[in-house]
């Protein structure tokens, strides 16, 4: 019996770590942090919206932050009246409805596409375009540049 169960958890345990489907792997996965992924591993997504928020929680506590922020919308939209660091603060990065990498993996500065839907389908929607660097393994923003416009024709 003993032998039984070391053998059950050896296999358990290179299972998980070769990255194999089952119900133990599964169980130890995070939740997806957008509905929608593209082109990008969960963790890789979390990674991009942990850095996001650092920068965002940065600004609310008045702390220096140094990356080009800008933001824009249809000249007739509200929502151009509104400053870019404004505009960032108040994203809400727990309403992404797709996070996409739009450079190919394992480039110096990847670029992400989040999309953000706050008003549902049928409202105007932020697109935020992100480029980051990895100096020493820890992901550093580079560029954010957010567009409010209206929603996806499909």
């Amino acid at each position: 019996m003993h032998i039984r169960s070391s053998r059950f958890r050896m296999i358990a345990a290179l299972a998980c770590g070769l990255g194999v489907p089952g119900a133990l792997h599964a169980q130890s996965q995070p939740a997806a942090p957008a509905q929608h992924l593209r082109s990008i591993p969960a963790d890789e997504a979390s990674w991009v919206l942990d850095a996001l928020r650092q920068e965002q929680a940065k600004l609310r506590d008045g702390r220096n932050t140094y990356f080009d922020l800008s933001s824009g919308a249809p000249a007739s939209y509200d929502q151009n009246r509104i400053g870019p660091r404004d505009a960032f603060v108040a994203l809400d990065l727990d309403d992404v409805w797709q996070i996409e990498r739009k450079s190919r993996d394992g480039e110096v500065f990847p670029r992400y596409q989040l999309t953000l839907m706050p008003d549902g389908h049928n409202a105007p929607i932020w697109t935020v375009d992100v480029t980051m660097t990895w100096p020493r393994d820890v992901m550093r923003i580079i560029e954010v540049a957010m567009f409010y416009g209206p929603p996806a024709t499909f």
